[in-house]
C-alpha cells in the first residue's frame, strides 16, 4: 500500500511539474504571439510610410520637372518674339538679306540657350565614323578619303550632358576593295 501511495504521490508530483511547464510554455507562447503582433503592426506602418514616401517623391519629382520646363520655356519666349519681329519686318521691307541676318542672330540665341542647358553638337564631318555618335545613312566608295571617314553630315547630332539625344546622320566613305 505504501508503495501504491508513493507511486501516486510520484505521479501527482510529475503531473504538477508537467502542468507547471505547460503553463509556463503557454505564457511564453502568449508573449511571443504578442511580440509577433507588435512586429507585424510595425511592419505594416513601415510599409504604409514607405508607400507614402514613394508617392511624395514622385509628386516632388513631377513638380521639379514642371518647374524646369517652365524655366526652359521662359528662355525660349524671347526667341519666339524675335522670330515674329523678323517675319513682320521682312513682310514690310521685303529685304531678304535683313531677314537672313535676323534669323542667324536668332539661331545663335537658341544655340546659346541650349548650350547653357548642357546641349552640345556632335562633331561629325572629317571625323572617323563612331556608331555611338553617328548614324550612317549613305555610303561613298572612294580612295580619296580613308575608310570609315565621315565625308558629309546630313543632319546634326546632339548630346545632353554627354548623353546622346540624337546621333548625327552622316555619309561615310568605304574604300573600294582592291
Amino acid at each position: 500500500m505504501e508503495n501504491k501511495k508513493a507511486k501516486r504521490i510520484s505521479y501527482k508530483k510529475k503531473y504538477l511539474e508537467i502542468k507547471e511547464k505547460l503553463e509556463n510554455l503557454k505564457k511564453e507562447l502568449a508573449s511571443t504571439d504578442e511580440e509577433a503582433k507588435e512586429y507585424l503592426d510595425y511592419l505594416k506602418r513601415l510599409k504604409a510610410e514607405f508607400e507614402n514616401y514613394k508617392k511624395r517623391v514622385l509628386k516632388e519629382r513631377e513638380g521639379v520637372r514642371k518647374l524646369a520646363n517652365e524655366n526652359l520655356i521662359r528662355q525660349f519666349l524671347p526667341i519666339m518674339d524675335d522670330l515674329e519681329r523678323a517675319i513682320n519686318s521682312a513682310k514690310e521691307t521685303r529685304n531678304i538679306n535683313s531677314l537672313i541676318e535676323g534669323i542667324v542672330m536668332i539661331l545663335n540665341q537658341l544655340k546659346e540657350i541650349l548650350k547653357k542647358q548642357g546641349v552640345e553638337e556632335i562633331e561629325a564631318k572629317g571625323k572617323e565614323f563612331d556608331p555611338y555618335l553617328h548614324e550612317a545613312v549613305l555610303e561613298l566608295r572612294s580612295d580619296k578619303y580613308p575608310d570609315n571617314f565621315v565625308v558629309e553630315e546630313m543632319r546634326k547630332g546632339y548630346k545632353l550632358n554627354n548623353r546622346i539625344l540624337r546621333p548625327a546622320m552622316v555619309k561615310v566613305n568605304k574604300r573600294n576593295p582592291k
